[in-house]
C-alpha cells in the first residue's frame, strides 16, 4: 500500500486501486481489449520506492498499430494515476496477448 501524508494526516492508496485507476485508463484507448475478465487484466504492484508498476495484458483491434496503441496506453496510465493519486508510474509494461476481428463494444 501507498502510504501518503498531508497536514490534516495519512491516507492508503492499496495496489487494488491502483489497478482500478489503470484498467480505467485502458478504457480511454479505442481499439484495445482486457485479455481478461473484470480488472484481472492489469496487475499492479509496489516497487521498493513504494511506487505503482504495471503489468497489463490486452488484445488489440486486428490491423491496430501496435506500437501506437502500447504507447498511448502508458500514457493514458501514468497520466490518470498522476491525476487521481498524485503519484508519477515509472514503470508500464503491456503484453499482447492476441487480436481482435471486429470492433467490440468496451
Amino acid at each position: 500500500m501507498e502510504l501518503r501524508k498531508n497536514e490534516i494526516g495519512t491516507y492508503t492508496i492499496s495496489e487494488k486501486a491502483f489497478k482500478d485507476i489503470a484498467a480505467i485508463a485502458c478504457a480511454n484507448v479505442k481499439n484495445v481489449y482486457p485479455a481478461k475478465k473484470d480488472n484481472e487484466f492489469v496487475e499492479c504492484k509496489l516497487n521498493k520506492n513504494n511506487e505503482p508498476e504495471f503489468d497489463v495484458s490486452i488484445r488489440v483491434k486486428q490491423g491496430s498499430d501496435i506500437v501506437k496503441l502500447c504507447s498511448k496506453i502508458q500514457e493514458e496510465i501514468k497520466e490518470v494515476v498522476l491525476l487521481m493519486a498524485g503519484i508519477e508510474c515509472k514503470k508500464i509494461d503491456i503484453d499482447i496477448q492476441g487480436f481482435e476481428k471486429e470492433n467490440k463494444t468496451k
